[in-house]
This record gives structure tokens, sequence and C-alpha cells, in this order.
């Protein structure tokens, strides 16, 4: 009886072992995969604002509590004291567009801003949705502060919003998704760089496309002028011509008129001479 007690004992320790395991396991691997499995795209820090970005998607939407309406980015967190922390632009808000321009990704934020940084404007104009209304914030970032480095490592001590709890966890998320965020950090600006260069490349084309349009136009009008010249002047030689025949013609005619009444003339000229004779 002893022997059994002590298998059946030794069984369920065995099994408990088995079970704790995983559970010992379960807080950073386990909440990590979750956070995956939700379907949840992939944040980004945007230099511009010192901001922890997201994608809105259905998941987000669904995750948390959006409006299904909403398109652009949600601001996950947001640094102490940084670019969108000091202009007003709050965790739980929703960047909606730039100085009229649309945002989709977290890239979109820092390319429209250092576009106009590059042509020398550093007044900018967000419009934000917050708690389903919108809200125009207006920001002055300047070169110095876009090339403030941030460190990814920090990201758990950034700013959020308590309107996530019970939905969301961020440090868990973040820690998840941490090499991912640095990985686009490490290479956003040379793809800030390229997306300028090839919109830059691209609008010179269209340019010089719009030229070659005119300037064909114009060609084309030209040809079209020297033709309805060459014609107007086809016209006026051809009436040249028919007047310059119309008058010869018609001289011709004067000349046998005369010379018809110069002959009568002589006729008469010869019956007064037969009068003097008699």
């Amino acid at each position: 009886m002893k022997n059994k007690l002590f298998i059946v004992t030794t069984a369920v320790a065995l099994l408990l072992t088995h079970v704790a395991a995983p559970i010992a396991g379960f807080n950073p691997a386990y909440a990590a995969a979750s956070a995956a499995a939700d379907g949840l795209p992939k944040p980004a820090i945007s230099r511009a604002l010192g901001a922890l970005l997201v994608p809105i998607n259905k998941q987000v939407i669904k995750k948390f509590k959006l409006d299904k309406s909403d398109r652009g980015l949600l601001v996950l967190s947001v640094k102490p004291d940084g670019p969108a922390d000091k202009q007003g632009i709050k965790p739980g808000d929703v960047l909606v567009e730039i100085l009229g321009r649309k945002v989709h990704k977290p890239i979109d934020v820092d390319v429209a801003v250092r576009r106009q940084l590059k042509a020398g404007n550093s007044n900018f104009k967000f419009d934000v949705e917050r708690a389903g209304v919108m809200v125009v914030v207006a920001a002055v970032i300047t070169l110095e502060i876009y090339n403030e480095t941030y460190s990814v490592s920090e990201l758990s001590s950034w700013e959020t919003t308590t309107s996530f709890e019970g939905s969301f966890s961020y440090s868990e998320y973040i820690s998840d998704e941490m090499v991912s965020i640095e990985e686009s950090y490490t290479s956003e600006e040379t793809v800030v760089e390229e997306s300028i260069s090839h919109e830059e490349t691209t609008s010179e084309e269209t340019t010089s496309e719009e030229v070659t349009s005119t300037e064909d136009t114009t060609d084309d009008t030209s040809t079209a002028d020297d033709t309805t010249a060459d014609s107007n002047d086809a016209a006026d030689d051809n009436a040249s011509d028919g007047n310059a025949e119309a008058n010869d013609d018609s001289a011709a005619d004067s000349d046998d008129s005369s010379a018809d009444d110069s002959g009568g003339d002589d006729a008469s000229s010869d019956d007064s001479g037969g009068d003097d004779s008699e």
C-alpha cells in the first residue's frame, strides 16, 4: 500500500513539475507571443516627435477601441519633455494629417517634417483626433530637434496612457517588438533621405515632361501658323495674278476699242476729202 501511495505521489509530483515549468516562464515569453498573435503592426519611433507610433489597422481599432473610421497613426507613448510632449501631442491621440498631407506609416511623419525642414520651414500643423474630436496642433520643429537621438532601451520609461490598461500591456508589447523598433530607428535616416530624393526626382521628371509637352504644343502652333501664312500668301498671289490678268485683258480691250474708234475717224476723213475734191 505504501509503495502504491509513493508511486502515485511521485507521478503527481512529476505532473505538477511539467505543468509548472511552462507556467514559470509565462510572464515575458507568453505575453510577448500573445501580443504578436494579436496581429498588431510594428511600431516605430518618430525622430521629429519623440513619440512611438503604430499604424492603425483593424487589429489596432479592435484592441484600442478606436472608431471604425479612424485612419492614420496611433500615438502609443511620448518621451517626457520631448517634441510631441512639449507641442501637446498626447498618448492615445490619432495623427491624421501633417500640413494637410495624410500619414499612414510612422516613416510618413518624419519624411513630411524633413521635407519641410529642407525647404526652410519649421512651422507645422498636425491634425489630431482626440477622443473623437479633431484637434489642430501647431508645432515648431527645428532641424536640431529633428536630429535629437533617442535610446530604444528607454522606451519603457516613456509616457503612455492609462486608457490602454485592461486591453493592452505597453511594456510587454515593446519588449516583444524591441528588435524591430531598433532596426527601423537605425535605418530610418537613410529611408527618409531616399524617399525625399525619390520625390524630388519624380517632381523634376514631371516638370520636364510638362515643359516638353508645352514646347511640342508651341511647335505645333507655330507649324499651324506657318501653314496658315503659306495658304494666305498663296491666296494673295493667286489674287494678284488674277488681278494682273484682268488688268491686262482690260487694257487689251481698251486698245482694241481705241483702234476701232481711230479707224472710224479715218473713214470720216476720207469722206471729207471726197467732198473737197468736188
